[in-house]
């Protein structure tokens, strides 16, 4: 077994205790909620196919694709679970990593971004498809 990089493990360990600074700061939203946004940023990144400053939109775009792949049709329930019924919740969880410097942000992005720019649960679930080509493995 590898032995584990301590400049790594010293990152994760300073974004954990950012994930639960911004947590402890804002309660309403569950940790994963919050670790999940991260995520999403990571997520935006792949579907632009480049690092660059992330528009609220295309964030908000990135976060309904990955909870789709994540959760399927229990996407709205897991995140409403988390506390996140409306895009601004995920704009207040965003700007609460941007304070705990685990996000950046630029002069041009606000929370307005986010701002009633959908419904989530109808969004999520107008969004949702089952692939009928996908074979089942019934063996198991």
């Amino acid at each position: 077994m590898a032995t584990p990089d301590p400049e790594a493990l010293d990152q994760l360990r300073r974004q954990h205790e950012a994930l639960r600074a911004a947590c402890e700061k804002d309660p309403r939203y569950h940790f994963d909620a919050y670790a999940f946004v991260c995520e999403c940023v990571d997520y935006t990144y792949i579907q632009l196919g480049e690092r660059r400053d992330i528009r609220g939109h295309e964030l908000l775009e990135g976060m309904c694709g990955l909870a789709l792949e994540r959760f399927g049709y229990l996407a709205p329930t897991v995140l409403e679970h988390w506390g996140v019924h409306t895009t601004e919740d995920f704009g207040n969880i965003v700007f609460n990593l941007v304070e705990t410097q685990l996000l950046g942000k630029s002069d041009r992005d606000s929370i307005d971004d986010f701002r009633d720019a959908f419904p989530l649960r109808e969004e999520l679930l107008r969004r949702y498809s089952i692939d009928p080509d996908i074979e089942l493995d019934t063996q198991t």
